[in-house]
C-alpha cells in the first residue's frame, strides 16, 4: 500500500487538481519572479558622468558635455580638473588630452534615456561605492536563504508584501538595505511549499507537466517584468506595482490544503480524510461516500508507523546518517546550486551584455519558453537524470564561447548568454522536479527546504560573480561554466526516477537497487514490478568440485545485486538444474 492508490481512487489529476493549477499554480508563478528580478531593474546602474553644474546648466547636448567633462580613459569616475566657469565663458571646446584629471567632486549625473531614478543613482552607488549595487541584489538573497526554513506560507505572504510597501517609504539607504533583506525572506518558501503539496496531488506520469506549466507561467512572469519596469521608469513606482501584485497571494490561504500525505504519516486520519474526501468529490468520484478511503488511509497508516518503528523520528541529520540518503541529498545539492546560481547569475549579468537592458532580459526571459519545452519533453522520454546531464552541458559549453571570440564582437556575448540561460533553465528545471521524487516522504519538504536554502544561498554569490566583469567582459561567463559543469558531475551518479513511485520512508531509500545501467534512459521498471531478473539458485557460489565452468546467467544475475568481489568468488559452481527463462 502506497499513498499512490489511494490517490488513483480519489482522482491523480481531476478537476480539483486543475483547478489548483489554474487558480494558484499559474498565477502566483507569474508573481514570483518579480519579487527577486525586480532587484535587477531597481538596481540598474544607468550611463554616468561627473556631474559639473556649470555644464549641466548649459544647453549642449548630452554627448559634448561628456565630451568636456570626462577623459577618455574613465568617462564615469573622473573629470578634467579645469575652470568650467572660464570655458563656458570662452565658448571655447577644444579638449586638450593634457589637461589635469581628478576624481569626481560633486556627484554624478545620470542618463534617463531608460529610467527617471534607479536606487543607485537615488544614493549615488557608483565609482568607489559601485560594489554597494551588489550589496543590494546579495542582500535580497540574504533574505530568501534565511527566510526559507523559518517562515511558513503564511506568514510569508504577510510579511513580502508589507516590506515591499514600507521599501518605497525608506528614507536612507541603510533602512533600504534593511528593508530588501526583510523583503527577501519569505520570496521561496511561497512557492516551494505550496509547489511540493501539489506535486503530491499527482499521479507520477503528470508530476513532469505541472512543473513545466509551472516553468512556463514563471517564464511569462519574467518577460512582463521588463515591460512594467520600462513603463515606470522609476525604482519607486516599480516597488508599488510589484507590491501590488503580491498582496494577493493573501488569498491563496483558503486554497491550499495540507498535504494529505504528511497527513497520514503524522497519523493525523481524519484530516487526511477530509483533505481525500474533497478531493475525491471534486474530481467526481464515490469513495469517499463509502468507509473504503478511511481503510485505505488506516492501512497505508499502519504500514507509515510500522517503518517508523524501525527508523528514528525523521530529522534534518537523516540526510547526514543514512548512506545512499546522504549520497543523493549532497547530488541533489550540488545540482540545486549548479541550477540556481547561473540561472541568476546570466540574469543579473544583463547589464554587461551589448544592446537595450530592458530587451536583453527579454530574451534571457523567453528563451526558457523553449527550453522548458524541450526540457519536459526530455524527462517525459530519456528521463530526469540524461535531461539534467544534457542541459548542464549546453550551459557548461556556451559560456566558453565568449572566450574563443575578441572582446570586440559583443554579440557574442547575447548569443552565449542566451544559449546558457537556455541550459541552466532546463537544468533548474529537471532537478526541482526531481529532487522531491529523490527524498522520502518523512522527509521531503525538509530535503527541498534544505536544498531550496542551499541553492538560495550559492545566489549571494551572483551580483559579485557579474560584478568581476568589470575587470574582463568574460569572467563571469568562466565562473558559470565551471558550476554549470559541476552540474553535469553531479547529474551523472543521481538515479533516474522518471514514472517512479515517490518513496515513503528512509528505509525505501537505503533499500533502493537501480534495475539499469549507467547509461540507460526512457522508462525504469517500477519498484513493485516484479523482478526482471530470476532469484540466483541457492547452489550459486558453491564449490563442488565436479565441473569447472561459470554459468553466465547465473554471473549476470549476481552482478546485479552484489559486489564485483561476489562475481570472481563464482567462478567453481555446479551446473545448475533450474531453467532462466533468459536462455
Amino acid at each position: 500500500m502506497i499513498f499512490e492508490d489511494i490517490l488513483t481512487d480519489v482522482g491523480s489529476f481531476g478537476l480539483y487538481q486543475k483547478i489548483l493549477i489554474i487558480v494558484f499554480l499559474i498565477p502566483s508563478s507569474i508573481v514570483i519572479p518579480w519579487f527577486s528580478m525586480s532587484s535587477i531593474f531597481l538596481s540598474s546602474i544607468p550611463d554616468h558622468w561627473c556631474h559639473v553644474p556649470e555644464i549641466a546648466s548649459s544647453n549642449l547636448s548630452i554627448e559634448m558635455q561628456k565630451q568636456l567633462i570626462s577623459p577618455p580613459h574613465d568617462r564615469h569616475c573622473s573629470m578634467y580638473d579645469v575652470d568650467y566657469a572660464s570655458l563656458m565663458e570662452s565658448r571655447n571646446f577644444s579638449i586638450d588630452p593634457s589637461w589635469p584629471v581628478k576624481e569626481c567632486n560633486n556627484g554624478w549625473q545620470f542618463d534617463r534615456t531608460n529610467y527617471d531614478e534607479t536606487s543607485v543613482s537615488k544614493w549615488n552607488m557608483v565609482c568607489k561605492d559601485d560594489h554597494y549595487s551588489s550589496l543590494v541584489l546579495s542582500l535580497m538573497f540574504v533574505g530568501i536563504t534565511v527566510g526559507t526554513p523559518l517562515f511558513g506560507l503564511m506568514s510569508d505572504s504577510f510579511h513580502n508584501s508589507g516590506n515591499r510597501y514600507w521599501i518605497t517609504l525608506s528614507p536612507n539607504f541603510e533602512l533600504y538595505l534593511l528593508l530588501r533583506t526583510l523583503n527577501g525572506l519569505c520570496i521561496t518558501t511561497i512557492y516551494t511549499l505550496a509547489f511540493i503539496i501539489l506535486l503530491e496531488l499527482v499521479s507520477p506520469d503528470i508530476r513532469g507537466r505541472v512543473n513545466g506549466i509551472a516553468t512556463t507561467a514563471w517564464t511569462l512572469g519574467m518577460c512582463v517584468l521588463p515591460l512594467v519596469a520600462w513603463l515606470t521608469r522609476h525604482w519607486l513606482y516599480l516597488s508599488i506595482a510589484t507590491s501590488t501584485a503580491s498582496a494577493c497571494l493573501l488569498l491563496y490561504w483558503r486554497v491550499i490544503p495540507e498535504s494529505p500525505s504528511w497527513l497520514i504519516f503524522q497519523e493525523r486520519y481524519k484530516d487526511a480524510h477530509d483533505v481525500l474526501a474533497k478531493i475525491s468529490k471534486t474530481n467526481g468520484k464515490t469513495i469517499h461516500q463509502t468507509h473504503h478511503l478511511m481503510e485505505k488511509i488506516e492501512k497505508l497508516g499502519d504500514y507509515l508507523r510500522n517503518q517508523k518503528s524501525t527508523e528514528e523520528k525523521a530529522s534534518p541529520l537523516d540526510f547526514f546518517r543514512y548512506p545512499k540518503l546522504r549520497t543523493r541529498f549532497f547530488l541533489v545539492t550540488i545540482c540545486w546550486v549548479s541550477g540556481c546560481l547561473p540561472y541568476y547569475g546570466h540574469q543579473v549579468n544583463t547589464r554587461n551584455l551589448a544592446g537595450n537592458e530592458f530587451l536583453n532580459f527579454l530574451y534571457l526571459s523567453a528563451v526558457e519558453v523553449p527550453a522548458t519545452l524541450v526540457s519536459w519533453a526530455l524527462m517525459e522520454s530519456v528521463g530526469r537524470k540524461w535531461c539534467a546531464i544534457v542541459a548542464f552541458s549546453l550551459a557548461t559549453f556556451a559560456c566558453l564561447i565568449p572566450v574563443m571570440f575578441p572582446p570586440e564582437i559583443a554579440m557574442i556575448g547575447v548569443i552565449a548568454a542566451l544559449l546558457a540561460k537556455a541550459g541552466t533553465s532546463a537544468a533548474y528545471m529537471t532537478v526541482y522536479i526531481q529532487a522531491p521524487e529523490l527524498f522520502p516522504t518523512s522527509l521531503r519538504a525538509v530535503g527541498m527546504g534544505m536544498c531550496s536554502t542551499i541553492g538560495s544561498g550559492s545566489t549571494l554569490l551572483a551580483p559579485y560573480i557579474v560584478y568581476l566583469a568589470k575587470f574582463g567582459p568574460n569572467i563571469p561567463f568562466l565562473c558559470f561554466a565551471v558550476i554549470a559543469f559541476l552540474g553535469v558531475l553531479a547529474a551523472l551518479f543521481l538515479p533516474e526516477t522518471f514514472d517512479q513511485k515517490l518513496p515513503q520512508t528512509v528505509a525505501d531509500v537505503e533499500e533502493f537497487v537501480s534495475k539499469r545501467s549507467f547509461f540507460a534512459c526512457g522508462r525504469v521498471p517500477d519498484s513493485e514490478s516484479p523482478d526482471p531478473y530470476p532469484p540466483c539458485p541457492p547452489s550459486l557460489g558453491k564449490s563442488i568440485m565436479k565441473k569447472r565452468w561459470i554459468d553466465p546467467i547465473e554471473v549476470r544475475c549476481i552482478s546485479k545485486r552484489n559486489s564485483l568481489d561476489s562475481v570472481v568468488g563464482v567462478f567453481v559452481v555446479p551446473a545448475p538444474d533450474y531453467k532462466s527463462p533468459h536462455v
